[in-house]
């Protein structure tokens, strides 16, 4: 686990009965630090799809969608046109603000 990652483990999981990218009933969770890099116990977003294949899940392991911590408590997010490494989600713009459940 990186020094990034650390400070995303003291972040709150994103709790909502509704997806936080796209709205649709949150079916699934998802570790924001993965859990092969020791984020087990670490906060998780509440998202659409099934498994890792589907919906937003899908689209947080394919690397199109990124978090962030806002700098405030609390996250923000990207979606990107590809997939691309989150170092460089980090540096374009566009980010937006997870709406607080």
């Amino acid at each position: 686990m990186n020094r990034y990652q650390e400070a995303m483990m003291a972040m709150p999981s994103i709790e909502s009965a509704v997806c936080p990218f796209c709205g649709r009933p949150a079916s699934n969770r998802h570790h924001i630090v993965p859990r092969s890099q020791g984020g087990k116990d670490g906060p998780t977003v509440a998202v659409c799809g099934f498994g890792n294949a589907a919906g937003c899940h899908g689209l947080l392991h394919s690397h199109v969608l990124h978090l962030r911590p806002d700098g405030e408590g609390w996250w923000e997010w990207l979606r990107t046109d590809a997939p691309c490494k989150h170092e460089a989600a980090l540096a374009l713009p566009g980010w937006l603000p997870v709406m607080r459940p």
